[in-house]
C-alpha cells in the first residue's frame, strides 16, 4: 500500500518518459513503440561461423544503434545508471527465460579493477543482476576477473582484438564452484565476440560443461 502510494507520488513529480525521445509512457523504464521498434531485434549469433569455439550459443536482444547506443553510452560514460531499468525492460521483452532454464549460474564479463574504480560500477551488472535474480538464477560476479588492463575492443582491428584480450581473464574462486556447471555469460555489447569467447575459454578450463552467451546489444552484422 505504502509502496504503491510512493510510486504514484513519484510518477506525478517525475512522469514516466521514454528514455530516448522522452515522450510520455505508462511506467518508468518503458520505451515508446517507435524507439523500441527501431532497435529491438532478437537474434542468434552463429558461434561456429564466427569461430567462437568456446561459446555453445549466444543470443542478442537489440541492435547497438540509435537510441539504444545513446542510452548505453550514458550509462557507461556519463554515470546515468538510472537507465538500467530501461535496459532491463528490453531484456524482459526479448528473452524467454525458459531458453536458459538449465543454467546453474550467471556470470558477467568483468571490468578491470582500474576501470571499475574509474566508472564506479560495472554496467553489465546494472543491466543484468536484478533481472537475473528475478528469474531465480544465482548471480556470481566474484568468480571471473580481468587480470590485466586492455585497450577498448572497439578501437582495434579483429586480429588486434584477439591479441588484446588473450589471457586477460582468470578464475579467482575455487574451481569446484564452476566444475560441472552450465553458465550464462552476460555482457552489455557483443561485436566480434572475442571478449566473450575468451571468458568462455577460461570458464571451460575451470570445468564448466556449457557456456551460453547473452548480450543486450549486437554491434556487428551477424
Amino acid at each position: 500500500m505504502l509502496n504503491s502510494l510512493l510510486t504514484t507520488i513519484l510518477d506525478i513529480i517525475y512522469p514516466p518518459k521514454c528514455p530516448v525521445c522522452k515522450v510520455a509512457v505508462e511506467t518508468h523504464g518503458v520505451w515508446c513503440d517507435r524507439c523500441f521498434s527501431g532497435v529491438f531485434l532478437v537474434r542468434e549469433i552463429n558461434v561456429f561461423q564466427h569461430k567462437l569455439k568456446y561459446l555453445d550459443s549466444c543470443l542478442t536482444v537489440c541492435e547497438y544503434a540509435g537510441g539504444l547506443k545513446t542510452v548505453i553510452h550514458a550509462i557507461k560514460f556519463r554515470q546515468a545508471n538510472h537507465y538500467a531499468r530501461s535496459l532491463q525492460w528490453m531484456l524482459e521483452k526479448g528473452v524467454d527465460s525458459q531458453r536458459f532454464k538449465a543454467i546453474d549460474i550467471v556470470i558477467p564479463v568483468p571490468l578491470h579493477p582500474d576501470r571499475l574504480k574509474e566508472r564506479g560500477y560495472n554496467q553489465t551488472e546494472l543491466i543484468f543482476k536484478a533481472w537475473s535474480k528475478q528469474q531465480g538464477w544465482q548471480w556470481c560476479d566474484d568468480y571471473l576477473i580481468r587480470n590485466r588492463p586492455t585497450i577498448p575492443q572497439w578501437e582495434l582491428k579483429l586480429s588486434e582484438r584477439r591479441q588484446n584480450i588473450k589471457n586477460a581473464f582468470a578464475i579467482i574462486e575455487d574451481t569446484a564452484e564452476i566444475n560441472g556447471k552450465s553458465v550464462l555469460l552476460v555482457d552489455d555489447i557483443i561485436t566480434t565476440g572475442t571478449t566473450m569467447n575468451e571468458c568462455a575459454k577460461v570458464l571451460k578450463k575451470a570445468g564448466a560443461v556449457r557456456v551460453l552467451g547473452l548480450a543486450l546489444a549486437s554491434g556487428a552484422p551477424y
